[in-house]
């Protein structure tokens, strides 16, 4: 099944984003950066040094940049994040030594902390925002994607060429380009889900993002996602190494590049094809077993085989974000991700030091199990978690709708009406409402009595919405000042249009009802589970199962 494709509005609105993504990801000295290092005096010691300070200061960082995106402004976060990048670039590029260069690793450390969670979160809020769903959220994020490996490609090309001048002048190129994203941010327009509740106060939204990562289902995903993580950071840093266990000439290199971000790229632009857990299940299988081929010392199975992993990888990135934001309201989305990929970063370090420890002892071919493995845990998290991971509401109403009523009811029915009353307490009004629906009236009763009186408000029927005989007295008018579809309740029920009794008749009081504006995130049902449907009667609004 492919995806629904995005509304107009939602492609003109993610049109600056997509830009973004473009200009943060076009950064010339990425290519260069090893060969830079060595120029200005350091070894491969001092490297693994830099190295591990940008990776400490991001996962500091990372988490409080993600609550800061939830409390404050996801926008607001990417601006941060182009002006660390603008420093970084300016930093390392002025650097001639460890302590200099260090420093502005750092900064691009806080770059990677306020970019990693924020564009994933920004886009999922702006297609459910748009169009009270989130079916096209792989399809947009997969077109994040694929801009990104777009700069990444077009970047390394034009790398080369100014390379041939100066390796300094890489980092000072980057830095007029980099600003450009200041004026598409401008042009993005914000979503404000994450502001519809009132801001918890920080020790509480602490502890949401604890509860939500832990939670039963979600921890299957979060699994499945530091995995994936772990072997894309595995394949982007040490891809090169497999070349070198196979002598390859200096011509692959390039080309060889080219296609694992080409890969990268076709995997954002199919991510929307792939839907449903049985079928994310199946393509983490089939990466699995294409990745086996980098134990084989054949160049064109090892290229082919990192290409394949590395576009699989990246399908199943996409759709595993999709399943972790659905399970998390917007107040929290931007921090979760952001523990996800800190989670992932702590994950990858001590398993690249372990991959390097047993690739100098073993080969690098052996160790391809540590591409393997990663893999293997991700498939089993996908299976153990792909029957809990939040589903819509349409899907979730279809499985309802084809068990019997005796089926769904059964748990109601083997417990005692008290521990039913305990368990309904619990539980918000619409899950109430369906189990009240399913016992006896003799229950109901029992549970009725024990609640304060009150009076029941009368069901609408079909009947009672059609035109009243004419009755002296009474006259059908325009509403003055009314909106059309204005809803009227009198005695006889709710009639559009009816405006109640003439002068002459001392009938029942008119009230004016209006139709309730809907919460999106309760319409899309991303993360409460439950499909809200409205109930008029005379002069009320309840809300139902």
């Amino acid at each position: 099944m492919t995806s629904p494709p995005a509304a107009e509005p939602v492609k003109k609105r993610l049109r600056p984003l997509y830009a973004t993504g473009f200009i943060h990801s076009f950064v010339l000295w990425y290519s260069i950066e090893k060969l830079f290092m060595r120029s200005v005096g350091l070894n491969d010691y001092l490297i693994t040094i830099a190295t591990l300070v940008y990776i400490v200061v991001m996962m500091a960082a990372n988490i409080p940049l993600g609550v800061l995106a939830d409390r404050w402004s996801r926008k607001g976060v990417l601006y941060i994040a182009t002006c660390a990048l603008i420093g970084s670039s300016l930093v390392c590029g002025l650097s001639h030594g460890l302590a200099m260069y260090a420093a502005g690793v750092s900064v691009w450390g806080l770059f990677y902390a306020a970019y990693a969670g924020t564009y994933d979160s920004a886009v999922y809020d702006v297609v459910l925002e748009e169009t009270g769903s989130a079916e096209a959220f792989a399809r947009c994020y997969g077109r994040v994607q694929m801009f990104e490996a777009t700069a990444f490609i077009t970047s390394a090309l034009f790398s080369a060429l100014v390379a041939r001048y100066s390796l300094r002048l890489e980092y000072l190129l980057t830095i007029p380009f980099t600003c450009c994203a200041f004026g598409t941010l401008r042009r993005f327009r914000e979503p404000c889900l994450h502001r519809t509740l009132p801001r918890p106060r920080l020790v509480a939204h602490l502890g949401r993002l604890v509860r939500g990562t832990t939670k039963g289902h979600v921890g299957w995903i979060v699994v499945a996602l530091v995995a994936n993580c772990v072997v894309m950071r595995l394949l982007i840093e040490f891809y090169q190494l497999w070349y070198l266990g196979l002598a390859l000439p200096v011509i692959w290199y390039g080309p060889s590049c080219a296609l694992m971000y080409s890969g990268a790229w076709s995997g954002g632009a199919l991510a929307g094809w792939l839907r449903g857990g049985r079928a994310t299940l199946v393509a983490g299988l089939g990466t699995l077993a294409i990745a086996c081929g980098m134990f084989f010392r054949d160049p064109r199975l090892v290229v082919g085989a990192q290409v394949a992993t590395i576009f699989g990888v990246t399908v199943l990135n996409i759709v595993l974000t999709r399943y972790l934001h659905d399970a998390m309201p917007s107040t929290i989305r931007a921090g979760v991700s952001s523990v996800v990929s800190t989670i992932g970063y702590g994950v990858f370090v001590p398993t690249a030091l372990a991959f390097g420890l047993f690739s100098r002892g073993h080969g690098v071919f052996a160790a391809s199990v540590f591409v393997v493995v990663p893999l293997g845990v991700m498939c089993l998290a996908v299976a153990r978690g792909r029957r809990c991971a939040r589903q819509p509401a349409v899907t979730r109403g279809r499985r309802w709708a084809r068990q019997p009523a005796v089926t769904r009811g059964r748990c109601c029915a083997r417990q005692p009406a008290v521990t039913r009353g305990r368990c309904c307490a619990r539980q918000p009004a619409v899950t109430r409402g369906r189990r009240w629906a399913l016992q006896p009236a003799v229950t109901r009763d029992r549970r009725w009595a024990r609640r304060p009186t009150e009076q029941p408000q009368p069901m609408i029927q079909p009947d009672a919405l059609r035109p009243p005989a004419p009755v002296p007295g009474y006259g059908r008018e325009p509403v003055a000042a009314g909106a059309p579809g204005t809803l009227i309740g009198t005695a006889r029920g709710v009639v559009p249009g009816y405006t109640g009794p003439a002068r002459a008749y001392g009938g029942p009081k008119v009230y004016r009802v209006g139709e309730p504006a809907k919460s999106l995130e309760s319409r899309a049902n991303t993360h409460s589970g439950r499909r809200a449907n409205t109930l008029f009667s005379a002069g009320s609004t309840i809300s139902g199962p």
